[in-house]
């Protein structure tokens, strides 16, 4: 390999490194707008893990609710059950596309 052609790949790795650290940048400075929206996730799926940890205190609101207002706690079911059925089917689409590995799948290779 020439000199030039060393000098060349040197002052393009240059240029990759500093276009690498500039995305990094603008990556970095976009990403705060993705901050809250996150926390809020983070919020919503901490309190769906304790409600499952907690199954007494949802067993109990749903008994409340059944006992109180009947009709209503037959549109929630109706409800759950349709958001239910969603989940499930989005869930496989999600597998046949690739983007979502089965519960208990070993992690895929990187």
């Amino acid at each position: 390999m020439s000199a030039l052609q060393e000098e060349s790949l040197a002052l393009r790795r240059q240029r990759l490194l500093l276009r690498s650290a500039a995305l990094r940048a603008s990556l970095a400075e976009q990403s705060v707008l993705l901050e809250a929206p996150f926390a809020a996730a983070d919020r919503v799926h901490t309190g769906a893990r304790w409600l499952v940890r907690q199954r007494h205190w949802l067993v109990g609101g749903a008994v409340i609710v059944l006992v109180v207002r009947p009709r209503r706690a037959w549109r929630l079911m109706r409800w759950g059950w349709w958001a239910w059925r969603s989940t499930r089917r989005v869930q496989s689409w999600l597998f046949a596309a690739g983007l979502m590995a089965p519960a208990g799948a070993p992690p895929r290779p990187t």
